[in-house]
């Protein structure tokens, strides 16, 4: 889904960070390892879901969530797509 024209198009206007959270793909350079990395995202971001979207604006050391996709995977690229033009939206 995410290789689709119009969300790929629309993911360049992010900056995008992958975290693994049950384990780091050996050559792939993580900090924070898979654990610390589960710790952030169940205390930070306050979701368990898997696959979870989250849009974050970055101000300093502050991290402020402005959107996310919960439903794991995703099943509709035009619901995807409402997502991240909303999170886009967001000042």
């Amino acid at each position: 889904m995410l290789s689709q024209p119009s969300i790929e198009n629309l993911l360049q206007q992010f900056v995008t960070v992958r975290l693994y959270e049950d384990r780091v793909p050996q050559g792939t350079k993580q900090v924070p390892d898979a654990e610390e990395a589960q710790d952030f995202a169940s205390q930070k971001l306050g979701n368990y879901a898997r696959p979870y979207y989250v849009v974050l604006k970055v101000k300093g050391k502050t991290l402020t969530k402005i959107a996310e996709y919960d439903k794991g995977l995703i099943d509709s690229p035009e619901e995807f797509a409402d997502f991240l033009n909303k999170a886009l939206t967001v000042k």
